[in-house]
């Protein structure tokens, strides 16, 4: 379930909408309506991610699908054939927008094992970076669009570098991989939780705001405070932001490194709220 959800967010997988069935709702007017009244806050963003992999806000896109509709029929009216929304879609923001500057065309079945594939990282069975910035973006998008909140808890393991210089790389792993199911275990279904990087771990949690955030991540803390490594224990410190009207991605997670920073400045172990 979860991982219907998050590919979901990133329209590769399993998606609100298949690439494949985009030809149909194109070609059909109430699979069109349908469609467009079930995400009508973000329809035309859901077709273009899915049709290119790129991101686009909800006004720009529909008005630049608004333009690919017009542009295909100009094609099928040239050629005498249906050229399809894919070749329309590639044509008119290569050619004409000059949007899609280095385009890669992959079969929707190989672009399907490529991304349950690659969206996890391998040792910690969390999201990849990667995975981790489409989605924020995205949910911060759909939260200025419904007028509400998407916290971000930037988390780091606490003096990791005398776990590896003491017990070796491979117990250092362990201990990653251990962390990594503890938040894989502890978020709800509609977060995401990523290495961001190192022993840099994150969550994005949308719909949230810093008070509900701060009791996830420190019930996050306390259960990694609890876990035993032979003769040793680990702890993390947590710094949590919360997004505004005017926020970026790149922000929020600035902020919430900054509150990182602190928390680790005051004694590590603990989460720190960005004021």
């Amino acid at each position: 379930m979860e991982q219907e959800h998050i590919l979901d967010a990133i329209n590769i997988d399993k998606s609100e909408l298949y690439m494949s069935d985009i030809q149909d709702i194109v070609k059909d007017k109430k699979k069109f309506e349908h469609f467009l009244e079930k995400n009508k806050d973000e329809f035309f963003s859901l077709i273009l991610l899915t049709l290119t992999h790129k991101s686009f806000d909800e006004d720009e896109a529909k008005d630049l699908f608004e333009a690919i509709l017009n542009h295909k029929q100009k094609l099928n009216d040239t050629l005498q054939r249906d050229v399809g929304i894919s070749v329309a879609t590639l044509d008119y923001l290569q050619n004409i927008q000059k949007i899609l500057l280095f385009p890669i065309i992959i079969e929707e079945s190989i672009a399907n094992f490529l991304a349950e594939s690659t969206a996890k990282d391998g040792l910690t069975n969390l999201y990849t970076r990667d995975v981790l910035e489409v989605f924020l973006e995205k949910e911060i998008g759909t939260a200025k669009r419904k007028k509400s909140y998407v916290s971000f808890a930037m988390m780091d393991i606490d003096d990791f570098k005398e776990v590896n210089d003491t017990y070796g790389h491979q117990k250092g792993d362990e201990v990653l991989k251990t962390i990594g199911n503890i938040l894989n275990q502890n978020i709800r279904e509609m977060d995401l939780a990523a290495r961001y990087g190192g022993e840099e771990l994150s969550v994005v949690m949308p719909n949230t705001k810093v008070e509900e955030a701060y009791e996830i991540a420190n019930r996050i803390r306390k259960a990694i405070e609890s876990l035993h490594f032979d003769d040793f224990t680990v702890t993390v410190s947590i710094g949590i932001s919360q997004s505004t009207r005017a926020c970026s991605s790149k922000t929020l997670i600035s902020l919430a490194d900054k509150a990182l920073y602190k928390a680790k400045e005051n004694g590590k172990n603990q989460v720190i709220v960005h004021q």
